[in-house]
């Protein structure tokens, strides 16, 4: 192995580990499975790093190997998540929309933690929560991430438009859920005074 590949494999793709074991996290359940797919998704840009034509592309194309081996671990788990209704959680959104109080999802949003926003974008389907996270989260360009998804850019901003629609209702879901679950868990009092 000639040593200027392997520090030019390490220029290209060592900056980006923290990013990608990131998205790979957010899309497994156990930390260590999100480790396995970074590592076998290195594996692979190693042995197609002749391939990368464009080193300015590197990050879209690491990310591109990385979706894949996410893919083919989800298929190979059979595991099927659940998937949300989205007729529901665009009706949720639509009605936060249209809401008089037209800040109260500003106000939602500005209390989220990254883990409501994980956990909501796990209850969206895949195709509209990648594209939220690799357009809003990552920062990638349209074309990048037809490049990464292997859709046109017509179907990524369709997918980006759609999954926020999804997100924000899965948002407004959960913190809906949230409140109604401490409400019903604090005490409720007598018209004595005393408690129920």
């Amino acid at each position: 192995m000639p040593p200027d590949r392997h520090a030019r494999f390490d220029a290209l793709v060592v900056p980006h580990l923290d990013r990608l074991l990131a998205f790979a996290a957010r899309r497994t359940e156990a930390r260590a499975d999100a480790e396995d797919a970074v590592q076998e998704a290195c594996v692979r840009a190693w042995v197609a790093f002749d391939d990368l034509r464009d080193e300015g592309a590197a990050r879209a194309w690491l990310y591109r190997i990385l979706r894949t081996v996410l893919g083919e671990a989800h298929e190979r788990s059979s595991r099927r998540r659940q998937l949300v209704d989205i007729t529901r959680l665009e009706a949720v959104h639509e009605s936060l929309v249209a809401d008089e109080e037209a800040g109260l999802f500003e106000q939602v949003a500005a209390r989220l933690s990254s883990e409501s926003v994980r956990a909501a974008l796990a209850e969206l389907p895949e195709d509209f929560a990648t594209a939220v996270e690799l357009h809003d989260i990552d920062g990638f360009k349209y074309r990048e991430i037809a490049e990464i998804t292997g859709v046109p850019v017509g179907t990524v901003m369709s997918r980006i438009s759609r999954g926020r629609r999804l997100l924000a209702g899965a948002l407004y879901a959960a913190h809906a859920s949230a409140g109604s679950a401490q409400a019903s868990a604090s005490p409720r009092r007598a018209p004595n005074g005393g408690l129920a």
